[in-house]
């Protein structure tokens, strides 16, 4: 009950989960859906707030968490691997001098191009499965994997918005040289990582993800491309060391870019009722 202005007293509404929207009650400290504390995050939470939540979650699981991340990681050095090796060998099978039979470079071509597939379908939905584990643990404390493949029933939107933004920064990147292309890049990928969260979450289309992803970034457009520099900088430096090191890095940084999304989709939600 609070007191208005009048000296009437009115009923005060129910607190609403910030994660499940769930209404608890007055005095809940706790979710009863989903177990989050209530009113420990605000909409506007700093980089420094979404890099420690980052880190808490990552060391409440560490090796389920290092467990994810060799999920995407392992396919991806795999891929790499057998894509280089295979454009070298059907380099040398194509020499006239070796007399390679077709039969062996036609094999080789559908090998590669199956595995071309792979990547363009399978690593976005794969990379929006990940991205959903996190989202949950940001938002619930607790870091599960049921949600990895889940991806794959947003195949489509994670595809074409992961591509359409790769191939942009691909366009982007001579222009590196005059600086331009720096910023570019890595609005093109706050775009990107911004969107798949909001697949992910709301079960969104692409043009919808990317609305809001563009909407989420407006106002705060500097402060926002600091910070994926920053992540993707954390991300890429546990490449170091035989790329051992991704194993702990690419799980926090895909944590601290969950803690940024939920930050950003609440302050979202809020902005109409205010």
């Amino acid at each position: 009950m609070t007191a208005s202005d009048t000296g009437s007293e009115q009923l005060v509404p129910a607190s609403e989960c910030p994660s499940c929207g769930t209404l608890a009650g007055e005095w809940a400290r706790y979710c009863p859906t989903c177990g989050r504390r209530l009113g420990d995050a605000t909409p506007d939470a700093d980089i420094a707030g979404w890099v420690q939540a980052a880190w808490r979650l990552f060391v409440s699981d560490i090796p389920l968490a290092i467990g994810i991340a060799l999920v995407s990681v392992i396919p991806t050095i795999a891929i790499f691997l057998l894509g280089y090796f295979g454009v070298i060998g059907m380099a040398m099978l194509s020499d006239p001098e070796l007399g390679a039979p077709r039969v062996v470079l036609a094999v080789l071509g559908g090998v590669l191009g199956l595995m071309a597939m792979i990547v363009a379908f399978g690593l976005p939905a794969l990379q929006g499965g990940i991205y959903a584990c996190f989202l949950e643990g940001i938002r619930t404390g607790k870091l599960t994997a049921h949600n990895l493949w889940s991806g794959f029933r947003h195949l489509w939107a994670c595809t074409w918005v992961t591509w359409m933004l790769g191939v942009a920064a691909l366009l982007c990147l001579p222009l590196v040289f005059i600086l331009i292309g720096i910023p570019l890049c890595l609005g093109l990928a706050s775009l990107g990582w911004l969107s798949l969260f909001r697949i992910m979450d709301k079960r969104e289309g692409g043009v919808e993800a990317l609305s809001f992803a563009w909407g989420a970034m407006r106002g705060r457009l500097w402060t926002m491309l600091v910070y994926t520099l920053l992540v993707l900088t954390l991300m890429n430096a546990g490449a170091m060391g035989m790329y051992i090191g991704v194993v702990v890095t690419v799980p926090i940084g895909v944590a601290a870019l969950a803690g940024g999304y939920d930050s950003l989709s609440r302050k979202d939600q809020s902005t109409p009722a205010a």
